[in-house]
């Protein structure tokens, strides 16, 4: 009854090319068997989500799970938005975008939230105003703010609710241009109070197990992007490379492999309470500072002036084999601290 041709489309839809038109009512009476007859094809209806946390190991937070609540939102709330085009929402489960959420304009980036009491909760980051305006123009979204993933149908209802009261019949893309960034920020901030979540906001849509970020390498074309895991290996080839050296009598180099272990693992730290800093000196005083301030890193009180030894000692033997083996000792203690923070979390 077509042309025995489909084409799947960049917003996830199934296209059936060349059908005669005296088969349309034999087609609708198909798709409706298989439940793909609803309206909405192309417009606000119609979310394009990636598979997020279902399969992809870089979501970080649940793509098609959120999409799957907010399309009954929109069916059963806000059913005039079926026949609208001028609105368009994207959902990706990180910031590789491949649900294209930063040209829609309404889009969710899946993230994670960390409470005042150190436990981790699945979030999405708002943005707001992007669009593809045609002929190879478009409009990047703005991100707005970043909310609980359980506050996503709320937020969804301010923004439609703000646009049906004030638009006044405009398209989205041109009414928040209108409006502007802090207007929807302080529109959602309510939203964004992490003060007292209930335990069902630390489960994500479609899921019944407690929120977990563990992030890997994922179906795209992203890398891995579990950054402290990353460093904490990093380190481990540096310290690989100063046995080695060791081995064959290179001290100097051995000490300058067992120095990068150093920073790497304390990077790794630094990065896991989310304090960034990228020179050496800043990461060194950073952990330095920190160990200060936990309980239990008080043999890390001196730090930086442990690690930066090797600027006041020569780079003999006995110096080269007792530098390393406290970079070793220190990587096994960083990562082992990692695992308890991880395992209280959960």
């Amino acid at each position: 009854y077509a042309a025995s041709e489909v084409r799947l489309s960049l917003r996830q839809n199934i296209l059936i090319p060349f059908v005669k038109e005296e088969s349309i009512p034999y087609f609708y009476k198909r798709l409706v068997e298989i439940g793909l007859a609803e309206a909405g094809y192309n417009s606000g209806l119609d979310i394009t989500a990636c598979p997020g946390t279902d399969t992809c190991n870089l979501g970080i937070a649940s793509s098609t799970g959120i999409a799957t609540e907010l399309e009954h939102l929109l069916r059963s709330e806000y059913p005039q938005f079926a026949g609208n085009q001028d609105l368009v929402i994207k959902i990706s489960g990180c910031m590789n975008a491949c649900g294209q959420h930063s040209m829609a304009h309404i889009g969710f980036q899946g993230m994670s939230i960390r409470t005042p009491g150190k436990h981790v909760a699945p979030a999405l980051q708002v943005l707001l105003g992007g669009a593809n305006l045609g002929n190879g123009q478009g409009v990047f979204a703005d991100k707005v703010i970043k909310i609980p993933s359980k506050k996503g149908p709320d937020a969804l209802r301010l923004i439609l609710d703000d646009y049906l009261e004030h638009a006044q019949q405009a398209p989205y893309q041109e009414y928040y241009a209108k409006k502007g960034q802090m207007y929807f920020y302080n529109l959602l901030k309510p939203l964004a109070d992490i003060s007292a979540l209930s335990p069902e906001d630390f489960i994500d849509w479609g899921s019944r197990e407690r929120y977990k970020k563990a992030i890997g390498i994922g179906e795209c074309a992203g890398v891995v992007i579990d950054l402290v895991e990353t460093l904490f290996y990093e380190g481990q080839e540096k310290l690989d490379a100063a046995a080695d050296s060791l081995q064959k009598g290179k001290w100097a180099a051995a000490i300058y492999y067992a120095y990068t272990s150093y920073i790497h693992a304390a990077k790794a730290l630094l990065t896991a309470e989310e304090i960034k800093t990228n020179t050496h000196a800043g990461i060194l005083r950073e952990l330095q500072d920190l160990a200060r301030q936990r309980r239990g890193w008080g043999q890390f009180n001196e730090f930086e002036s442990r690690v930066l030894k090797l600027n006041r000692q020569a780079p003999d033997r006995d110096f080269a084999f007792e530098y390393s083996d406290g970079a070793k000792a220190f990587l096994e203690w960083a990562r082992a601290t990692r695992k308890k923070e991880l395992d209280y979390v959960q």
